[in-house]
Parts: structure tokens; sequence; C-alpha cells
């Protein structure tokens, strides 16, 4: 156990003692009368056999601990009196470092400063580059260039710096936590800009299905899941510095975010716990007010995605629920909170709590190696076993289970995705965009309408299955105008249909028509083209595709504006004839190199996030960590 929090469990139950009965350290007799700021040794070792003996500490680190409250008291009044007469704010800066530890101390700044400033007086107490220092007040990264004063940074805050601890040659290759946190949050704006979102991270609910939003809600959403994605991927790798910060920043943005997903998602909710897990992780969990009211969020949303005692999971995946292993970090957490906050009966009931639930939790050896040879990974091993009790037969059943569903789950999104692409239909349109009922697209399939135009017909009717019906009896030519439209031939599909003797352009327009169905395609082919000859139907489909194309060709290709009035010209212009040809090809390699740019961020990006966005890996919780912290806390708790 570290003196640290030994020390700390000190002050925390000498400072409710002292409150209990009001005594004030910092006013006579326990300073000499007339001597400012002067301690009276006698009355204090008094005080502290007096209150050793109660508490059961010992006399000499009781006084330690009397002192330290007594000399902070007195820098606060100090602080407060100087605040009052000069503006200058006293705030206390901690600086966790790689080993665990906190270096901390007091530094005096003006509330009208910016944030930058006031790293840089961080940055010389601990003779460090500024732009290596990250700064959080409350849960809230403290921006540079704003002041103190906008940004609730007061006399007294308690103000966390966050830096990367490198030797003078690593730091000369590394950039700086501040810099690598900005240059990710750069490259995850430039991917979701620049690709169809929904093929870089698809969000989905707890079953797999496919979520889909309006375009800025679903930017804001996918920016706040990339750099929390990149968070864990940090804290994966115990750097919980930098993991801070990029969960913060992903926190800024979910909070940006309006939409009424993040109340049935769990995303937000993990995000806030995985926050108070790196405040634990940093020994910052004097960030107590944020700490607190992130757990309630969490605790929320848990309520709201799973339902209490996981009864909304219950109802999906069974009683067999793996999700429980959420519940435990969330119940140390606030086990670990109210023993900060004195609430020592709450802490230990909590405490309890969290050691029955890692008792049922725990795996068996045996269990996981009998389980891990019949071809499971370690991953499914452990979150099946935990689910099931180390049963292993139901550990078989829960993976054949959780497979299926997924792999049902998965099928249905990419088919709704596909649909959704063939008929235009997207959550671009904001309030008035509607999700279309598969199991009525199926319907009226059985009916022995075409997928596509059932779809294309529900669209129009929004959801309605008799208005659907009505479209596509009365209707059906502009539904199949309308899909020759918005259809984007599969080039696979076109050649394998040329490689069977169809000309290209036929067997581009009957993949149009037919929607990339591969053997209706056929099947119309051959039904409508004899001899070289084409049916009327076919022949008019054909010139449509091709108006289509011409007009499509129409609206990209920019011809060259006459000159606009402030721009200088004259009465002849000459322009040489490769001009344009050399501009395409500007164009054409300028294309080519931001998308192999695309592509590397891309890979980088995919590198980390494969390894922590896998289905349920935030499930897979090795529990060391939190059984180590459990047993210190119960030491310091005097619990068997």
């Amino acid at each position: 156990m570290s003196s640290e929090l030994q020390h700390e469990n000190r002050l925390i139950q000498l400072r409710a003692k002292l409150n209990e009965r009001k005594i004030k350290l910092w006013e006579v007799p326990y300073l000499i009368a007339g001597e400012e700021r002067k301690s009276n040794s006698e009355v204090m070792l008094q005080l502290a056999e007096q209150l050793g003996s109660e508490l059961s500490i010992a006399t000499d680190l009781c006084l330690e601990g009397l002192t330290a409250l007594q000399r902070n008291a007195l820098d606060k009044l100090q602080s407060k009196d100087e605040f009052q007469r000069t503006g200058v704010a006293t705030v206390r800066v901690r600086a966790p470092t790689q080993t665990g530890s906190n270096r901390e101390f007091e530094l005096k700044v003006k509330i009208t400063d910016t944030g930058s400033q006031l790293c840089e007086l961080i940055g010389q107490r601990l003779s460090l580059d500024p732009r290596k220092i990250k700064l959080v007040c409350s849960g809230r990264i403290i921006n540079g260039v704003r002041t103190l004063q906008e940004q609730m940074v007061t006399n007294g805050a308690t103000v966390m710096a966050l830096v990367m601890a490198h030797s003078a040659e690593e730091a000369k290759r590394e950039c700086s936590t501040y810099d690598r946190v900005h240059k990710i949050r750069s490259d995850a704006e430039m991917l979701i800009n620049e690709n169809d979102s929904s093929n870089f991270l698809s969000i989905e609910d707890q079953s797999g299905n496919a979520i889909f939003l309006p375009k800025e809600e679903k930017k804001a959403l996918l920016m706040g899941l990339t750099l929390y994605e990149k968070g864990k991927a940090a804290m994966k790798a115990d750097n919980c510095e930098e993991a801070l910060l990029l969960l913060l920043e992903a926190d800024h943005d979910f909070r940006a975010c309006n939409s009424q997903l993040l109340n049935v998602v769990d995303n937000y909710a993990l995000l806030n716990l995985d926050i108070v897990w790196c405040y634990l992780r940093l020994k910052n969990l004097n960030q107590l007010p944020d700490a607190e009211e992130r757990l309630k969020v969490c605790e929320l949303k848990f309520q709201q995605s799973y339902g209490k005692n996981m009864q909304r999971v219950a109802a999906i995946r069974g009683e067999q629920s793996s999700e429980k292993i959420l519940l435990v970090r969330l119940h140390l957490l606030k086990a670990v909170l109210y023993f900060h906050q004195n609430k020592r009966d709450d802490a230990r009931t909590m405490f309890r709590v969290v050691e029955t639930e890692l008792l049922k939790l725990r795996i068996d050896d045996d269990c996981l190696s009998r389980l891990m040879e019949c071809g499971y990974s370690t991953k499914e091993c452990r979150i099946a076993l935990r689910a099931c009790s180390n049963d292993v037969e139901a550990s078989i059943e829960f993976i054949h289970n959780r497979r299926q569903m997924r792999e049902t789950n998965e099928k249905r999104s990419e088919r709704e995705r596909k649909l959704y692409k063939t008929i235009d239909h997207t959550a671009s349109g904001g309030e008035g965009f509607e999700r279309l009922k598969l199991d009525l697209v199926d319907q009226l399939m059985e009916m022995g309408y075409p997928e596509a135009l059932a779809a294309l017909a529900l669209k129009r009717s929004a959801n309605d299955i008799n208005g659907a019906l009505n479209e596509l009896e009365r209707n059906k030519d502009a539904l199949q105008t309308e899909l020759l439209r918005t259809v984007s031939v599969d080039e696979e599909l076109q050649t394998k249909l040329e490689a069977l003797g169809f000309e290209r352009k036929l067997a581009h327009a009957a993949l149009k028509l037919m929607a990339n169905d591969y053997d209706r395609a056929t099947n119309y082919l051959l039904a409508n083209v004899q001899g070289g000859q084409h049916s009327e139907a076919f022949q008019r489909a054909l010139e449509m595709v091709e108006r289509f194309r011409q007009d499509r060709e129409s609206t990209v290709q920019k011809t060259p504006s006459t000159p606009s009035d402030d721009t200088p010209t004259t009465s002849k212009r000459t322009v040489a004839p490769h001009s344009t040809s050399t501009e395409q090809d500007a164009k054409a390699q300028e294309k080519k190199r931001k998308k192999e740019m695309l592509d590397i961020l891309f890979k980088s990006f995919s590198q980390d996030i494969r390894t922590t966005s896998e289905a349920d890996s935030h499930l897979d919780l090795p529990l060391d960590e939190e059984m180590s912290l459990l047993e210190q806390y119960k030491n310091l708790l005097g619990m068997d």
C-alpha cells in the first residue's frame, strides 16, 4: 500500500474529527497569540494524542497530519486575502509522474491570464517545455487562448498538469502529448470529412444493428467515438496521461451532440467510467466534484441502456449477460469515492458489494483451459465463463449464440446499408429521415416485388405498407426511373455479365434496372435481348440510362466561365492547347496523393482501433487492478 494513500487516509479521518468538533486549527489556542502563523506545539501535541487515541493513529503520525492540515488552512486564508487585495490567485498544481506519485506545488497567477500563460509558469517550475504540458481542471481541458476566469479557474482551484516524461534522447524523437492529441484530432477530422463515415466507424446499438443519423450529428458522434477509441488504445498501452486527454476531448464532442442517441447507447456511460478510472490511475481523485458527477452520469446511462439491475440486457441476451462486469468497476469507483469523501460506512458497504461481484466473476483456470482446447479465443472464453459462472457446457452454448446473433445482425446491417445506398435513402435529410422497416420490405418481396422497388415504395410512403402497395401498382414506372437514377452498378457483377457475352452497356443497364441483383439481371437480359435485338422496354431503359449519364457528366464538368467584373482581362485571350489537360493531370495527381495520405491515416487509426473496438472488448477486463485496489482500501478501512 502506498505511503501517499495511507497519509491521505489519516488526513481524511482527522479532517472529519476536526469538523465534527468545530476545531479551527488556524485560531488560538492552536496558534500562539500575537504571533502570526506560529503553531502552538504544546497544544497541537495534546490534540494529536487525543485524536490519535480515538482513531488508532500513532501520535507522531497524527501530529504530522494535524500540522499539514493547519498549514493548508493558513495558506488558504493567506491566498484568499491576497486574492481579494490584489486579484492574484493561488492555484494548486498536481503533476502525475510515470512512477504513480504526484508532484504538488502552488502557483500565483492572475485570473485574467490565459491558459497558455499558466502553462508557461508550470513549465518553468517543472523545467519542461510548456508545449509538453496540458492542463485539466474540474474535468475540462484548459484552453490556452481563453482567460482562466472565463474557464472558471479561480483562487484555490486544483489543476492537473499532464506531461510526457521522456529522457532527453526520447524527447528529441517524440512529440509532446499535446501535439500527439492535436494531430490525432486533425487526422480524425480529415478522415471523417473525406470518407463515407459509415465505412470508417459504424454506429450500432447493443444488438449490433446499424444506427443511421443526420450527417452533422453523425460527424460529431464519429469524432467523439474515434477519439474515444484512440483514448482506450492509450489506456491499454498504460499511457494514462495521453488517454485522459483523448477521453476528455471525446467528452467535449459527445457533449456537443444533441442526439437522444446518447440516452440509449452505452458509449457515453463507458467514456465517463474510463475518465474516472484515469483519474484514479493518475492518483487524481481530488477531482472529486467531476468524478462524482461522471459516475452519476455513468450509472444513469447504464440504467437507460441496460435497465435497472440489468433487466433490459437480460431481456435481450438472457440472464447470462456479461455486461455485469461493467458494474464491478462502477461500484469500485463509487466505493473509492465514498472513501475519499469520508463516507466510510458507505464505502465499506460498497466494497463488500464489489468483493462479492469479483468472486462471482472469478474465472476457473481449469475451465478456461478446457474451453480454449475447443478452439475458442481467450477473450470469448473469459466473457462466456464469467457470464455462465464457469459452466463449460453453458459457456459453449453462450459463445455459439452470441456468434450467431452477431452474424445475423451484421448481415442485416450490411443489407440495410446496401439497400439505403441503392435507393438513395440517407440520414442527411435531418429530421425527415425515417428508418425503413425491413420486415415490411420482406412482406412485399413475398408478394413478388423486387427488393429495391419495395424499399423505394416504402420510403415514399413512410413505411405504410398499403401506401407502398399503391405506389407499386400505380407508379411502378416512376419508381423504376428513380432507381435508374440512383443505383450505382457493381463493377464485379458487370464483368461477370460481360463474360457471358453481353455487351458492356447492356450489362450496365440491366444491373441498374435490377438494382445489382445478378440473377434477375441475367434473366432479364436473356428475355429482352434476342439475336442482337432489344425489346422496346429495354431500349427505352437504355436511352434513359444514357440520358442520365450525360446529365451527370454535364453537371460534373465545369466549363470555363466568363471573367467576373473584378478580374482583369483583355479583349483577346489566348489559352494554351495543353492547359486543360495539364490542369486535369494536376488534379488527378492531387487526388491520388490525397487518397494515399488518407489510406495511411486510416491504417494508422485502424491499427489501434481494431484492438479496442472489437465487439465486447470492453467486457473483457482482467480485473487484476480492481482486485488489488479492493485489498488496498479494505486494509485502510480495517475490513477483514
